[in-house]
């Protein structure tokens, strides 16, 4: 069975009712092709020919919303290679290139069997590296290691490469320092310190408030005398023992108010 012709007034309804998506693909192809009763694959071969006569845009891959059809550029593709090779990992890539991990994986096997790329001959630790790191490894207090950026940048790798060798070192017994997981690390705890000043560095102190007491409470026996006078009023005067007036009060008498 041939190939049934297609008229103009198909080819007409193709090149009108496409609708593109930001990179000019077609995506109703299946919805024109129950419409005129063709495959899908034939309205396909029909919308590349109205491309290739103008009649329809062509594709642009990177003008994709979508990251995961966008196709790489160099500078990206050297990115990757870079990165790569510095021992960093795919999460770490797919997050620079904001690209999903499957999607980095896949160009560094396509970049691999191209021959772009190479297994990084530098993720076996020479023997010099190995030295070097155990002989400035430093822990705080719990058995943390202290100095990870310091020791990654001397040997210029990845802090994260640095991080899976001491933990193999561990592993094999020649670090018998482990860190106490039921603590936290001087570095994680500093630096949590260090946000809360940041954080709370705007906020008013609160001044504590004192209230001024007596330093010294005196118990002091008094002798009190009571006099009446001549008006009939009471005074009434109260003296220490060696003769000293301490307070004087006078009143009237019930009589005389």
């Amino acid at each position: 069975m041939g190939h049934k012709h297609w008229t103009p007034r198909e080819i007409k309804y193709v090149a009108e009712k496409s609708l593109l998506d930001s990179t000019n693909a077609v995506v109703n192809v299946k919805q024109m092709a129950k419409y005129l009763k063709r495959s899908p694959g034939a309205v396909n071969n029909q919308i590349t020919k109205l491309r290739k006569e103008g009649k329809l845009p062509q594709i642009e891959r990177d003008k994709a919303i979508d990251t995961s059809y966008r196709p790489y550029t160099e500078d990206e593709i050297k990115r990757v290679k870079f990165m790569f090779l510095k021992d960093s990992t795919v999460k770490e890539i797919a997050n620079a290139l904001d690209r999903t991990e499957s999607a980095i994986q896949s160009l560094i096997f396509k970049l691999r069997q191209k021959g772009v790329i190479e297994s990084p001959k530098r993720e076996l630790w020479q023997k010099h590296e190995e030295t070097y790191l155990l002989n400035n490894i430093q822990f705080d207090e719990h058995g943390y290691t202290a100095n990870t950026d310091e020791l990654a940048n001397f040997l210029d790798r990845s802090v994260q490469s640095v991080s899976r060798k001491i933990t193999k070192l561990r592993k094999s017994g020649a670090i018998t320092i482990h860190a106490d997981r039921t603590k936290t690390s001087v570095k994680a705890k500093n630096a949590h310190e260090q946000f809360n000043k940041r954080r709370f560095a705007g906020c008013e102190r609160k001044v504590p408030i004192v209230v001024n007491t007596p330093s010294k409470v005196e118990v002091v026996q008094v002798v009190l005398t009571i006099t009446v006078g001549a008006n009939g009023e009471e005074i009434h005067q109260f003296w220490t023992f060696d003769g000293k007036l301490l307070a004087e009060n006078k009143k009237l008498t019930e009589g005389n108010q």
